[in-house]
């Protein structure tokens, strides 16, 4: 991409989010101060575009801005914490899938490594499962297919899968009760834990997240609402909020209530995200996506090993950055 259009893009995502985020038309004196404010962000506190609008940074002072994780503080994180070539597990669903197949609770497989026999005995035992790229992120590129059990389509499909060879699982049923938030999607939670050099895991923050719509996935980036949990007793103590700022108290498609809700099997939640941020020590500061089955299965979905935390900061407008600040400087 040239320079040229870089800017120009830059440009036009900063007047977007300006009168997105902003409540109130702006005139172009006001468009100018921001747009000065912003940069000085960068430049103090390695801010990025979308840090600056959705923390508020336009009417927040210098006390409140420095607590909060922005770009340069979530990069100090990730390279205090996760070994730079560890962290490629995380990268890679296949590899991911093998290191934590414990915690999975599903079958799966990886199409660039099975056979036709290992693919058409996958879909004999669940003829509608997931499709999801061996890498990437914010939900991308998932879909779900309903297989036609011919030996002639079956034979077609794996042909089809080759081309992108992506890995394939069985579907989650999940819990009735995040069921019924939106039962089109699978509705997770994110679970953001931080492997200090004491040993111990520690839960950093944690949220729920559910779908708002059709799609399979529930993920905040894709019209998806996040609400923050209190990591001791699993209860939702935020609103729902999505990219957009808007707040949901109730769901805006079943009307099931958001704030307050409790998390069935919390503690096992807890427990199983503990246990997972001990498997790889070297990546200590991951972000876990975690489904609760029907019958109450903790089921880990993918861990990030450089997890945003929007989700955390945006709810409750509050900056988490004291939290690890001082498992920071025991380092």
């Amino acid at each position: 991409m040239s320079t040229k259009k870089y800017i120009v893009e830059r440009i036009h995502k900063i007047n977007r989010m300006m009168n997105g985020f902003i409540e109130q038309d702006l005139n172009i004196f006001q468009k100018v101060r921001i747009l000065c404010d912003l940069g000085l962000s960068i430049l103090i506190y390695g801010s990025g575009i979308n840090d600056y609008f959705q923390y508020q940074f336009y009417k927040r002072k210098h006390i409140d801005r420095k607590t909060f994780i922005v770009h340069r503080k979530r990069m100090r994180i990730v390279k205090t914490f996760n070994d730079v070539n560890d962290r490629k597990i995380f990268d890679s669903k296949p590899e991911f899938n093998k290191k934590y197949s414990s915690y999975i609770q599903r079958d799966w497989l990886d199409i660039s490594n099975s056979t036709f026999e290992e693919f058409e005995n996958f879909v004999s035992k669940h003829n509608k499962f997931i499709v999801k790229p061996v890498a990437g992120s914010h939900g991308k590129g998932i879909r779900i297919i309903d297989v036609d059990g011919t030996k002639e389509n079956i034979t077609n499909l794996y042909k089809d899968l080759q081309r992108d060879n992506p890995i394939i699982e069985e579907l989650i049923v999940q819990h009735n009760e995040l069921s019924e938030f939106n039962p089109t999607s699978v509705n997770t939670l994110r679970v953001v834990t931080l492997l200090c050099n004491d040993g111990k895991a520690r839960v950093m923050t944690a949220n729920l997240r559910v779908g708002n719509g059709e799609k399979y996935a529930d993920n905040f980036h894709h019209n998806g609402i996040a609400a923050l949990l209190d990591v001791n007793s699993g209860i939702v103590v935020t609103s729902g909020i999505d990219m957009n700022f808007n707040r949901y108290y109730v769901h805006p498609v079943t009307g099931k209530q958001i704030i307050g809700f409790k998390i069935p099997y919390w503690e096992k939640v807890i427990q199983t995200c503990k246990e997972a941020a001990h498997v790889t020590p070297s990546v200590g500061y991951v972000g876990w996506d975690v489904a609760i089955g029907k019958d109450g299965q903790i089921m880990i979905i993918e861990g990030n090993a450089a997890a945003d935390p929007d989700i955390s900061q945006m709810p409750d407008q509050i900056g988490k950055w004291p939290l690890y600040e001082k498992y920071i400087k025991k380092i």
